[in-house]
């Protein structure tokens, strides 16, 4: 119980000097709160809508991946959701991934280790900081569960994924992430990044966990994306 009371003084210490903000509007707000009402009220609660078993809307469970459920909070095509995820990425403000481990935390019961999808070292040394990870460790925080460094690494590249089809993303990722020789044998995993939008990436990073012996991967994302049937593949 220490560490939640530590986290909490810290929060309320810093808010003097800084003061939490929105990462959806950037309006000031309560020291212990993710997201201001009004940004909280109009935010469509992605585990609603959302497959668990593939993360589609609608459900694509007829293709095989490696993951076994997908939780996220929110859309990202809906307002302000994306500009949000931008910020997070390039500062790595906690409010987003504080928000995200308090909504998906409700859905899962048990997991043995948290990790994030893993960043180039060139990017991230340039970065400062990873996203996913920063996530994966407010999951662990909430479940009381471990943080697993380093059970994947990414090959650096120059080659940003948005632009690329869908199979040229999914061939993409084979060259890009691996796995370490952890022992995962009997492990559940929880999976975290900070958007999923074909899946590719996160479908890639599951299949290498279940390679090192993880019998089950949880995928915990901020957003998800809307895509139709055709659009979906993995």
């Amino acid at each position: 119980m220490l560490k939640p009371f530590l986290k909490s003084c810290k929060a309320f210490l810093l808010d003097i000097l800084y003061p939490n903000r929105c990462p959806f509007c950037n309006e000031i707000i309560m020291w212990n709160e993710t997201v201001c009402g009004s940004c909280a009220d109009k935010l469509v609660p992605a585990n609603d809508k959302i497959c668990h078993k593939c993360g589609g809307v609608p459900c694509v469970c007829s293709k095989n991946n490696n993951f076994d459920n997908v939780y996220a909070a929110m859309f990202f095509d809906d307002e302000n959701v994306s500009s949000a995820i931008y910020d997070f990425k390039c500062t790595g403000m906690s409010n987003l991934a504080e928000y995200t481990a308090e909504t998906v935390c409700k859905y899962i019961d048990k997991a043995d280790l948290v990790t994030g999808v893993p960043m180039g070292k060139r990017k991230l040394r340039d970065r400062g900081h990873n996203q996913a990870d920063i996530l994966a460790k407010c999951i662990g925080e909430r479940l009381d569960i471990q943080f697993g460094k380093n059970l994947l690494y990414k090959i650096d590249s120059d080659e940003e994924q948005h632009h690329l089809s869908e199979e040229e993303r999914a061939e993409r990722v084979k060259d890009l992430f691996h796995g370490s020789d952890a022992d995962l044998n009997g492990k559940t995993i929880i999976l975290c990044d900070d958007v999923m939008t074909t899946g590719s990436t996160v479908n890639r990073c599951a299949g290498l966990l279940k390679e090192m012996g993880a019998e089950k991967v949880i995928v915990c994302v901020s957003a998800v994306t809307r895509l139709d049937k055709s659009q979906r593949k993995g």
